[in-house]
């Protein structure tokens, strides 16, 4: 018997992963450009859209790149495989452009100034760009959750860092990959220092170092030092070091573990999940993107299925019944209850169930009856 249940959830296991390249699809990149007031010139955004994007009516959250035309691409074929697999939300990834020429004037701290302290430049400048420009036009553009991330390396990684101390609330997860922290002296530091004294720092930031010289390591780990020195329950931090990385490839394992970090418990145990079990990890989602997510249909279904193949009765009614309350449009909802029914030989329950589908799902073609009445033979 326990080998028996072994293999049937090595089955539900497959069944799950298998039907994830059975519905392949691809996103979508869309190239714009915005008119900046503030940076006074035209600059690039590349959008990359996920692959359920078309298909739903649903809001996305955002994760903002800088570099996002060298960087934007791996990490949206990132993203794109963990949603697959259920690890991490579907996102729209969106590219900010640094010309090469523009790079550091962009996204590197300028020394600090008494006597224009009201004129922004540098990462400061541009970070008023995305907050005041960028974000409110993918906003009216694509349909964008609450939720926002930002994403960069090396001088990326400074500018995000510095956009967390700036703007605190402005993205909900910093990812800054090998940030280049010895910029003007280490300015960056006693900004952080001051900021985490008074706790002022929220969300969940990662950090992360490859194999690289003291110039960049020395200021990372006392930066580091510094998130223990002052930790707060308000800023969740993860770092990482990559020992056998470059300074130039560690990025693609920065942003992997980078977007696990930003979404702590996302994925669902690759066990049999019970109702109860599917809406406490629904309800975490929901707190962590600040909108309601409900249970798809077919995931539901899906679980359904793998508990009445473990007899478990009670629980794969609960959920079954859940799912044809929560989508009564669903056929293969109504098929997967009168199966169960006939499964554990309730076929009173399942006749009853039958003319509950046949009443409710509106439009079932001559074929789609047939198919359900086909279930009892």
């Amino acid at each position: 018997m326990k080998k028996i249940t072994v293999n049937l959830i090595l089955v539900m296991m497959c069944f799950f992963h298998f039907s994830v390249f059975a519905a392949e699809k691809f996103g979508k990149i869309e190239q714009t450009t915005i008119q900046s007031e503030i940076l006074t010139e035209t600059r690039e955004l590349v959008v990359y859209l996920p692959a359920d994007y078309e298909d739903s009516t649903q809001p996305f959250p955002v994760l903002y790149i800088t570099d996002g035309d060298i960087q934007g691409p791996h990490t949206a074929a990132t993203l794109d495989y963990l949603s697959k697999f259920d690890v991490a939300p579907s996102m729209i990834v969106v590219g900010i452009v640094n010309p090469r020429h523009k790079r550091a004037e962009d996204l590197t701290l300028t020394k600090d100034s008494s006597e224009q302290p009201e004129h922004l430049a540098g990462a400061d400048r541009f970070l008023s760009y995305i907050e005041q420009e960028v974000i409110p036009f993918i906003k009216s553009r694509y349909r964008t959750s609450a939720y926002q991330a930002l994403s960069g390396t090396s001088h990326g990684g400074q500018f995000a860092v510095n956009a967390l101390i700036k703007r605190p609330n402005l993205f909900n997860g910093v990812i800054a990959i090998s940030p280049s922290l010895y910029w003007n002296n280490k300015q960056l530091l006693n900004l952080a220092e001051e900021a985490l004294k008074n706790q002022a720092l929220k969300g969940r930031l990662f950090m992360s170092i490859a194999n690289e010289e003291p110039t960049m390591t020395e200021p990372f780990q006392q930066l580091v030092e510094l998130t223990n020195k002052y930790p707060s329950k308000n800023l969740n931090v993860l770092v990482k070091t990559f020992s056998d990385e470059s300074h130039n490839s560690t990025t693609l394992l920065g942003q992997y573990y980078g977007l696990k970090h930003l979404f702590p418990n996302w994925a669902i145990p690759e066990t049999p999940q019970t109702l109860a079990d599917l809406q406490a990890v629904f309800k975490a989602r929901s707190a962590l993107l600040n909108q309601t997510l409900v249970i798809p249909e077919d995931r539901a279904a899906g679980y359904g299925q793998w508990l009445q193949y473990l007899n478990r009765q009670e629980d794969a009614l609960a959920l079954l019944k859940w799912n044809i309350k929560t989508y009564p449009q669903s056929l293969n909802a109504h098929s997967a209850l009168i199966k169960a029914y006939l499964h554990f030989n309730l076929p009173d329950a399942a006749k009853a169930a039958l003319e509950a589908a046949l009443k409710s799902v509106s439009g079932l073609s001559t074929e789609q009856k047939e198919q359900l009445e086909g279930l009892f033979t």
